[in-house]
């Protein structure tokens, strides 16, 4: 069994051994769009100058896995190796702060239709009251918000987005619901996401979104939205919501 060691390469940037085949790459455990941007960065750079040696890497919030071809190398090389490309493709790894060249790139935004009802027991009501505000008001802050991708996880499809507005800062229920239907749009403490499948899930529902959250074609798995990239909701009518989940489904 492989015994974990910690690298401390900076204040802001660590390496610990998590397995004989997987290191761990740690941010400050923080929401930072900039932070973010550094970590993807240092993502694809690692993926191209090591694409021999990396089976698969894996973004977060503050994180970065990297699985590795352990018989090709040793875990010493590989932390020297990853070292040794973060600091000359200057990704301001000890700064997260600073401007990043990717952050200042125009960037496609997704767009993710939403149908905001009251009518179908969600919680769009209860978030309003919990936040002492109007279910109109729930929408346009919703709606005019634009979240960054941070993280894929709890079930394939789903993305964590952030950071909503503090207005909408609600926390996880207390009861979590078994089934949370599919499309759902729903919203937990700085997050918001959509729940690619029906699923047990315990962050407030406020919408419902026709539009799939991934594919999967010639075996491979498409995500619609992937780390990194920015997304945007809009209200859709409920003749509208209907409309575009017939046509999703020809």
């Amino acid at each position: 069994m492989t015994t974990q060691k910690n690298h401390q390469l900076s204040p802001t940037f660590s390496i610990e051994v998590v397995a004989e085949n997987a290191v761990l790459l740690s941010w400050p455990q923080q929401i930072s769009a900039k932070q973010h941007n550094n970590i993807i960065a240092l993502q694809s750079a690692l993926n191209q100058q090591l694409s021999s040696l990396i089976v698969d890497s894996v973004a977060s919030y503050h994180c970065l896995m990297i699985y590795y071809q352990f018989q090709l190398i040793s875990t010493e090389a590989l932390i020297e190796r990853v070292t040794t490309i973060s600091t000359d493709t200057n990704y301001a790894l000890n700064n997260p702060d600073d401007n990043s060249s990717s952050e200042q790139q125009l960037q496609v935004c997704i767009q993710i239709p939403v149908y905001y009802d009251t009518q179908l027991q969600w919680d769009l009501q209860k978030v309003a009251q919990h936040c002492d505000i109007s279910t109109e008001e729930v929408i346009k802050q919703h709606s005019s918000t634009i979240y960054r991708s941070y993280a894929l996880g709890f079930t394939p499809g789903f993305c964590y987005l952030a950071s909503l507005p503090k207005v909408l800062s609600v926390p996880r229920m207390s009861s979590p619901r078994t089934k949370v239907p599919k499309g759902a749009v729903a919203i937990a403490e700085q997050q918001t996401a959509v729940y690619p499948n029906e699923s047990p899930g315990g962050w407030h529902i406020i919408g419902q979104t026709p539009l799939a959250m991934y594919q999967c074609k010639n075996g491979k798995f498409i995500p619609t939205i992937t780390v990194g990239q920015r997304v945007q909701f809009y209200a859709i009518s409920k003749t509208e919501f209907l409309a575009l989940e017939q046509r999703a489904a020809l």
